[in-house]
């Protein structure tokens, strides 16, 4: 009796900790959206979280009334914004060696004072989620310095990167030197596009934030009319990553673009099917399920999931009220996640492949003592397609040389080998060189 009391006080104990699958997902598929302070409002100010299944906010993280301390991220002094109670009679603005933009303001009392403008003052449209260091990084239109908020210390101080400039060139043409497009990649590092895809910068989080301007992305051999440098279909829109190392840009006409941050090349591979006419993508965010969650800056009936595959956008389901008008979305999850985890599905397989990478364009599959009958190997891209699907009959100790065709191209992969039977016997990254 005495065992059982102590079972049922031990599960009252531990039952509020316990969580569904239904709440541990829900959990999981929350993202950030820069909106405005009001549906259809405009002026993208506020930060908030959302739930990526259904648009809601699940609170504010900031808006232009939170009082919040601007620090500087590396040295931790206290930034001061220019006085709304003052009068200014004089403004001085320079660039200092990091090429940081510093304003010098002299107030009618006399008194001089260095001055940051406010967090999200100059509108913002991009932004991306550090998940390794629960970092929200943010950038304002017209501005080049790279901000964020420390997740982990709460919402109360924003930080301004003072020590390198996010755009190391001068604004000279307009929206085209606007970052509009902002994500973290597989890689741990965030990246920044401008709308013209001349600057794709590269920064660093953690203790020590760098910033590297890769260069210009140029259009890849087969984008034809559709290209990155036209402004009616490839400007705007939003960026996301993949598991494997790819960004994405999603233009606000749903042109989806493949950008190899190494190469620097940008390949159109599709445009996003099902959307409304009047309805352009500012905002695109990876969910939990691996799908991307779109919106929009203007119109506040629905966000759109998208599924990667098919690039066909679904609604989301219709809530009660309109959902934030969004000019960017942000997110702990990469496209292919589930993909990238593969992990071998034996403990002991009878199967082994090399070499990894591969650099001669030729696998070999090597099968035990213990492998019979055939076997289907497979090899799977980034995009979750097969690539070359080859069957091969053994009869104990073996190895099967694949040669790849032409057609597989440089990248990551998911090697797979099934049995007759459809059974998995192997499963692993490999890397084509």
């Amino acid at each position: 009796m005495k065992r059982m009391k102590h079972r049922i006080l031990l599960y009252c104990f531990l039952a509020p900790c316990l969580l569904s699958a239904n709440e541990i997902f829900a959990q999981n598929n929350r993202g950030f959206a820069i909106t405005g302070a009001t549906k259809g409002n405009i002026a993208w100010m506020v930060v908030r979280e959302i739930d990526l299944t259904t648009g809601a906010e699940l609170r504010t993280i900031y808006s232009p009334e939170s009082k919040v301390t601007i620090a500087d991220a590396v040295s931790g002094s206290r930034l001061q914004q220019l006085s709304k109670d003052a009068e200014v009679v004089d403004e001085i603005t320079t660039v200092n060696h990091n090429g940081v933009s510093n304003t010098m303001v002299t107030y009618r009392n006399g008194s001089k004072s260095e001055v940051v403008t406010a967090p999200t003052e100059t509108l913002v449209a991009a932004s991306a989620y550090d998940n390794k260091n629960n970092r929200l990084f943010f950038t304002p239109m017209r501005s080049n310095e790279l901000r964020y908020f420390d997740l982990s210390r709460g919402t109360n101080t924003v930080y301004y990167v003072r020590n390198a400039a996010l755009k190391t060139f001068p604004e000279v043409n307009g929206e085209a030197d606007v970052i509009t497009r902002m994500c973290f990649g597989a890689d741990g590092y965030g990246y920044a596009l401008t709308n013209d895809f001349n600057h794709l910068i590269r920064f660093s989080s953690g203790d020590k934030i760098t910033i590297t301007d890769l260069g210009s992305v140029q259009d890849g051999k087969n984008n034809k009319e559709i290209s990155i440098r036209n402004m009616c279909t490839s400007w705007g829109g939003d960026m996301i990553a993949d598991a494997f190392g790819n960004l994405y840009v999603i233009s606000m006409r749903g042109n989806v673009f493949k950008v190899n941050p190494q190469t620097l090349v940008a390949d159109h591979i599709a445009q996003i099917k099902n959307l409304p006419q009047d309805y352009t993508i500012n905002g695109a965010a990876v969910d939990a399920d691996g799908n991307v969650v779109v919106s929009c800056a203007t119109n506040t009936a629905h966000y759109y999931t998208v599924n990667i595959s098919s690039w066909e956008a679904t609604a989301l389901p219709k809530q009660k009220d309109r959902v934030y008008n969004a000019s960017d979305l942000a997110s702990a999850h990469v496209a292919y996640e589930s993909l990238a985890k593969a992990q071998p599905q034996i403990a002991e397989s009878k199967i082994s492949v090399y070499p990894n990478p591969v650099i001669n364009r030729t696998i070999n599959v090597v099968f035990n003592s213990n492998s019979r009958g055939d076997h289907n190997v497979q090899l799977v891209n980034a995009s979750g397609h097969i690539v070359l699907n080859k069957i091969v009959n053994v009869n104990g100790k073996y190895t099967a040389q694949i040669i790849l065709p032409k057609t597989v191209a440089q990248g990551m992969y998911v090697i797979k080998v099934n049995d007759a039977a459809g059974k998995e016997q192997y499963l692993e990254k490999i890397v084509v060189h």
